[in-house]
């Protein structure tokens, strides 16, 4: 089985730039935060005692194709989805090694197939089910400058101070307590990436057994722009950073990044996080109550309240 890759981060820190390095390896197709992998897990096993016949791959493949809404990746899945021979190929593949983990590489790899097969995240606390699933997984997971994310969430999506810095809090704890030292994942600095994305691209794509050799011609169709990065500075107003830093203030000086007004830490306590997240939802929920499950709004509450 081939080596996933992942890229991981927050809202607005890159991910997206980062994406189109990876998806335009050759060798690599890529999900852009694709549901597939995770929700897939249930599907499969309500399928996974029937999967010793064909049909019953069909069955199950038509099965998440209609039953995961997957709004980024709709031409992908209708390219992979449609294909006559996919249920024989992916059945004979599970009959070899049985597992979600299969079918889900194959699902992704007919895409464009290609020998390799990965997804854009935004939620770093799953990644333990990702490495349950796929051992072999490289992560590169990007950090960015809580001041700069709150700047950029509050324009693209008018998020809240409170829920953007329990977000990148949430994101931030897991780097530092959970996955610093695992050799399988990269953290990477946003900015430091943007002046040379090679370094940590070498390393993905040799710890994955993907060729080195399109590299350059990546880095030459995708340059990095580390100057907007730091734009926040000039726009952020000073109350509002000294709050951002205040929220964020011990993860931040961990993570090397320097508080301008902020001369000690500020909880972020369970009620405020719990406005914060009703706010950022709750129109979304109600609007549609599917979204409930679709956006995975408890798993997010949860992990949004861990270590407050």
């Amino acid at each position: 089985m081939a080596t996933v890759v992942w890229v991981v981060g927050t809202t607005r820190s890159g991910t997206s730039w980062v994406f189109d390095l990876v998806a335009s390896h050759p060798d690599v197709s890529m999900g852009y935060e694709s549901k597939i992998p995770i929700e897939g897990i249930a599907f499969y096993e309500r399928w996974k005692d029937r999967l010793t016949d064909p049909l019953a791959m069909a069955g199950l493949l038509e099965d998440l194709r209609t039953g995961i809404d997957d709004p980024t990746n709709v031409a992908s899945n209708e390219v992979a989805f449609t294909q006559a021979d996919l249920p024989q190929r992916i059945f004979e593949a599970h009959e070899a090694d049985p597992g979600w983990a299969t079918v889900c590489e194959q699902l992704f790899r007919a895409v464009q197939g290609t020998s390799h097969w990965g997804n854009k995240t935004l939620r770093v606390e799953l990644t333990p089910l990702l490495e349950e699933h796929w051992p072999d997984s490289r992560f590169i997971v990007l950090i960015r400058d809580p001041r700069g994310v709150l700047a950029s969430q509050a324009e693209k999506f008018e998020n809240t101070l409170d829920y953007s810095a329990m977000y990148w809090l949430t994101h931030a704890d897991w780097v530092l307590n959970v996955i610093q030292d695992n050799p399988h994942y990269r953290v990477v600095n946003l900015v430091e990436m943007a002046r040379d994305p090679r370094p940590h691209l070498e390393w993905l794509f040799r710890e994955s057994g993907l060729s080195l050799d399109p590299i350059e011609d990546l880095v030459q169709r995708f340059p990095g722009d580390p100057e907007r990065l730091d734009a926040w500075r000039t726009v952020l107003p000073p109350k509002r950073q000294r709050r951002m830093e205040e929220y964020c203030y011990s993860q931040m000086k961990e993570l090397g990044y320097t508080p301008q007004y902020a001369t000690g830490q500020r909880r972020l306590g369970r009620s405020r996080r719990l406005w914060a997240f009703v706010h950022t939802f709750a129109g979304r929920v109600v609007s549609s109550p599917s979204k409930l499950a679709q956006k995975q709004v408890l798993s997010r509450l949860k992990a949004g309240f861990r270590g407050s």
